[in-house]
């Protein structure tokens, strides 16, 4: 388990990334990582995804 800080951090080096849970998809959301119509709520939690080309 990686903390939320560590994992958004995480984000700057990753070309690809696969966020599940409430907490880290909302701070992706809060630093511009993920535009809000872009989660999917599945069985009431959000996913999201980044994909760096």
């Amino acid at each position: 388990e990686v903390e939320i800080e560590e994992a958004i951090a995480m984000i700057e080096n990753s070309t690809i990334v696969n966020m599940i849970g409430v907490r880290v998809v909302k701070r992706a959301v809060e630093r511009g990582y993920v535009h809000p119509e872009a989660i999917l709520t599945i069985e009431g939690i959000p996913h999201a995804q980044i994909i760096k080309l």
